[in-house]
């Protein structure tokens, strides 16, 4: 029996391994970053009349939500969890991100997936996740997870 899990285990660890690849190379810039605004707005030639403002993203940000939906690990259902875990805010998804274990690693991925998926159309929450530090929360706790139970068990 506890053969069967630790091999369960070590597969599931292995797959979100493969899935997040090089991800983690992103934690640095994301502390980086934290607190503070990944988007600027381009106004034009600043010649006068009605111009729209156009935000403007990081490279590096667009790189890390392209890189995010190539995981295959974005819920689109990600409401469901929220709904289910009676999440309102930033502060209650940073909480969950916090407290889930291997098991439930799922939520931070939905989490994520919110913004990474939600930023297609409304952009400003991938600035917004950088801001509010989701996006390095959630990637710092699945690489303490990956690496506290990447071991077999006693």
């Amino acid at each position: 029996m506890m053969e069967n899990e630790n091999v369960y285990r070590q597969e599931l660890i292995a797959r979100y391994r493969q899935a997040m690849g090089n991800l983690f190379r992103y934690i640095a810039w994301f502390e980086e970053k934290e607190g503070r605004k990944a988007v600027q707005n381009y106004q034009g030639d600043n010649t006068p009349g009605n111009s729209i403002p156009i935000p403007v993203y990081d490279s590096t940000l667009l790189a890390f939500v392209k890189e995010m939906q190539q995981t295959g690990l974005m819920d689109r259902n990600y409401v469901y969890t929220y709904s289910r875990l009676r999440i309102q805010n930033a502060a209650d998804e940073l909480k969950w991100i916090q407290q889930v274990d291997l098991k439930d690693i799922e939520v931070i991925f939905a989490i994520m997936a919110k913004y990474v998926l939600g930023g297609m159309t409304r952009g400003l929450l991938w600035s917004e996740a950088v801001e509010n530090g989701v996006f390095l929360q959630g990637l710092k706790r699945v690489k303490e997870l990956l690496d506290i139970w990447d071991q077999p068990l006693a």
